[in-house]
């Protein structure tokens, strides 16, 4: 669905497939004011080029989601920290890293593997490359580079993107359909074209509210052969109006699936009536293995980057993820409160 490396650089441009000749291609990342132009030209693109914007919106809208889950202060002012979030979800090694250039400025880049492994199967040395071609062989964590990982797995997260990317483009393009199907659209059937001409200006005149006259020839005179002058077809169901919340309710789980998984326990807002005080606190607990694991990569790779770089920088999570920390921490509080009240009531009994 998304072009893995070497075309990674697209995932960050987000430049997309060429358009047909009569239609400008848009850029999206970093060409503001074209957005307004190409709303216009939308309707000149084919249905895969539409599809593919779709999904790139989507996946836009998970990324910058994911992306802001932490908050980097005391960097060089060379390096861009959005970037740090970027190379680390995206790229094929799940890892980034800031080496010098020639002129001794801090470059970041994400990384590829560029000589031997360890005992552990991890690179010894890197190579860091960034988005301009330029590039950096041979660099070694903590001593001519920092190298931050993505988690302590070195995995990206892009496969989990474009899955949730797909379900969510399925769940949209299936109330699309169904919003379709479920409208009242009368097709009407005449026997000659003087009984299509007044009934287009009985539905005209309807439109506007106002009443309409027509012979007695034309609507309520039945046609050739006994036939009705008029045959209504309904090409539409309105009862299945009543499905349409089946595909929101999916469309609100797969978003606290995503959420959750990252630390936001969605549940907390869309608790089901039979989930007790402990399953949702249990959920909570839960979401927080993987956005710690992240956190614990990221203090590892600013703790190195300031022994190389000479800094005093520092990582945590953003405000939305502090607040939610908070809470979780509330919750294993309360939760170690209630084993100890336990265990005394059991001592006293």
């Amino acid at each position: 669905m998304f072009p893995l490396f070497p075309d990674f650089r697209e995932l960050l441009t987000f430049t997309g497939p060429r358009m047909h000749a009569h239609a400008p291609r848009p850029i999206f990342y970093r060409r503001h004011k074209m957005q307004t132009f190409f709303f216009n030209s939308f309707d000149f693109l084919n249905a895969k080029q539409k599809r593919f914007l779709r999904e790139n919106d989507i996946f836009g809208q998970l990324l910058l989601f994911l992306s802001s889950m932490f908050e980097y202060k005391g960097m060089a002012d060379s390096i861009n920290t959005d970037f740090i979030e970027f190379y680390n979800i995206l790229s094929p090694l799940a890892s980034c890293g800031v080496f010098r250039d020639g002129s001794g400025r801090e470059t970041l880049g994400y990384c590829t593997e560029g000589g031997l492994l360890d005992e552990y199967g991890i690179p010894a040395e890197f190579n860091i490359n960034t988005l301009s071609i330029q590039n950096k062989q041979g660099v070694i964590d903590g001593v001519n580079g920092a190298i931050c990982w993505n988690n302590s797995l070195h995995r990206s997260d892009l496969v989990k993107l474009s899955r949730y990317t797909e379900m969510f483009n399925l769940v949209d393009s299936g109330l699309k359909c169904l919003i379709r199907y479920a409208r009242l659209f009368p097709v009407f059937e005449v026997t000659d074209d003087n009984v299509k001409q007044q009934l287009s200006g009985a539905l005209k005149n309807a439109d506007n509210g106002e009443p309409f006259t027509f012979t007695t020839k034309g609507l309520s005179r039945l046609g050739m052969d006994g036939k009705p002058g008029v045959e209504v077809f309904r090409l539409g169901d309105i009862s299945a109006v009543d499905k349409i919340q089946y595909l929101s309710t999916f469309h609100n789980d797969l978003l606290r699936r995503f959420y959750s998984m990252y630390g936001m326990a969605y549940s907390q807002s869309m608790k089901a009536a039979q989930q007790s005080v402990e399953e949702v606190t249990s959920d909570r607990v839960v979401s927080w293995i993987i956005p710690n694991d992240r956190l614990k990569e990221r203090k590892k790779f600013i703790e190195t980057y300031n022994k190389v770089f000479g800094h005093s920088a520092t990582v945590d999570f953003s405000d939305a993820w502090k607040k939610g920390y908070q809470k979780y921490m509330e919750d294993m509080q309360d939760e170690k409160m209630g084993v100890n009240g336990n265990t005394e009531q059991m001592r006293d009994v």
